[in-house]
């Protein structure tokens, strides 16, 4: 087992109908209803990571990018928390769904 604690998001859900495109900052910001600066700012913070090589393609992102987004601007709407509370809990929530996973697997 790694001792070392995975730092990145890695959501686990699949929306019904959920394709696996890739969109660009302003498309991604858009479906997941922030601006462009937010949505590039919860990437700075290490929310989620861009697709390929930002260097030559520039900033893409999936699906699951724009559902991390959508959650922490709940977050933050229903909490008052700032952008890196808002980090904080949905990473905190993913990984109680990842334990809860892992519980039901092991009760089987």
């Amino acid at each position: 087992m790694d001792s070392e604690p995975n730092d990145k998001l890695i959501p686990r859900w699949r929306a019904p109908g959920a394709t696996d495109e890739i969109y660009d900052v302003s498309k991604a910001a858009m479906l997941a209803g922030v601006t462009s600066r937010t949505f590039l700012k919860y990437y700075r913070m290490g929310l989620y990571q861009s697709l390929g090589d930002t260097q030559r393609q520039g900033y893409l992102f999936d699906w699951d990018a724009v559902y991390l987004a959508r959650q922490a601007e709940r977050v933050r709407s229903e909490l008052g928390v700032d952008m890196r509370g808002a980090i904080l809990v949905v990473k905190l929530k993913q990984e109680n769904e990842s334990l809860r996973e892992e519980l039901r697997f092991w009760r089987r």
